[in-house]
């Protein structure tokens, strides 16, 4: 069947959220020369809507090229079907980066409880590359717009989550795309400045003990000074893991004594 447009609505549950302009143009002139070859799905709401699950872009390059009606298959679709349907199709079509294929995983996860085994079941893939899809949702949300933005492959993606301070990853990010590094000069570029960031890190350490040890000096010469004069005086000093507890006791009662022997 044929249905009018402007009776049709996009999903907003829709898994791609980018439209590239070059590709609608491109299936807009297609449109235009052999009309749309591939009817859409779409599901009715109660207010006789039709609700697209798979073929938005076809929608919206048959908008393009002037189209009043649109073939189409009409489906009985809950939510959680229409939401599979969708990511299905786009997988298929490879319509999806992988970060908005990632985010469509998890949002079949979280809103509809399916398994990463019953979700790359339905989509036909590994279950582990569901999961390393998924995984690259924990990198902060700019810097999967970076990604996308830039073009930048999934590998890169998953290079960064190596990286764990926030202004690092950052800064080699902004490295990667001033410089146009491929995949294999990104883990180049994270192994070094990893290194050199473990460098550092372990000459603060080394600082920081010889700095404790000065102190420690100084004050074990102070309690020597004491000692001469207080012979009663104690010195403690105890490793608690995070910091060094140093304890000088000097007995009050000892002091009155010497004062009183002294008149």
């Amino acid at each position: 069947m044929e249905i009018p447009v402007e009776l049709i609505s996009t999903n907003p549950d829709q898994p791609r959220k980018v439209f590239e302009d070059k590709e609608l143009l491109e299936l807009c002139d297609s449109i235009r020369e052999f009309g749309v070859i591939q009817p859409i799905i779409v599901k009715r709401d109660q207010k006789g809507i039709y609700i697209v699950i798979a073929g938005e872009r076809r929608l919206r390059a048959a908008t393009l090229a002037g189209l009043k009606k649109i073939p189409a298959i009409v489906r009985d679709a809950d939510e959680k079907d229409s939401a599979l349907l969708a990511l299905v199709e786009n997988v298929q079509r490879e319509n999806l980066n992988y970060i908005e294929e990632a985010a469509a995983y998890k949002r079949l996860m979280d809103d509809y409880g399916l398994t990463q085994t019953e979700i790359s079941k339905r989509v036909g893939k590994q279950q582990s590359t569901i999961s390393n899809k998924i995984r690259i949702l924990s990198l902060p949300v700019d810097v999967q717009r970076l990604l996308a933005e830039n073009q930048l492959t999934e590998r890169h993606a998953r290079a960064l989550l190596k990286v764990t301070d926030d202004k690092i990853r950052k800064l080699i990010l902004d490295r990667i795309v001033e410089h146009g590094l491929n995949v294999k000069q990104t883990e180049k570029l994270i192994e070094d400045i990893m290194t050199k960031h473990e460098e550092e890190k372990r000459k603060g350490e080394k600082l920081r003990y010889i700095n404790y040890r000065i102190y420690l000096n100084t004050l074990k010469k102070a309690f020597t000074s004491i000692a001469e004069v207080e012979k009663n005086a104690k010195y403690y000093q105890e490793d608690k893991g995070d910091h060094l507890e140093v304890r000088i006791l000097i007995p009050k009662k000892e002091n009155i004594n010497n004062v009183f022997a002294a008149e």
